[in-house]
């Protein structure tokens, strides 16, 4: 079974920018939302074709990253938990 990648969203947030490959959302004056897609960037170009789950895995990545930092460093994650955003 294939999945299809992810290559841009469509959420009910004000849109932001849109990166090469993460959208960003307003979500309010404090917060943005970080939806890191499935496209691919190399060479300052978005290819046309996309690896499925590239951007979970990405997002994982950087969650598990941040969760080494010890607690006194601060950083921009809430959540990657997708249950609790929004």
């Amino acid at each position: 079974m294939s999945q299809a990648a992810l290559l841009q969203t469509d959420l009910p947030l004000p849109l932001a920018r849109r990166g090469k490959v993460r959208d960003v959302y307003d979500v309010d004056a404090d917060h943005l939302l970080l939806v890191t897609t499935d496209r691919i960037s190399a060479f300052d170009v978005v290819m046309s074709e996309a690896i499925p789950y590239k951007g979970a895995v990405l997002t994982q990545l950087t969650a598990w990253w941040l969760a080494q930092l010890p607690a006194d460093i601060p950083h921009h994650l809430i959540t990657a938990d997708t249950d609790e955003i929004i």
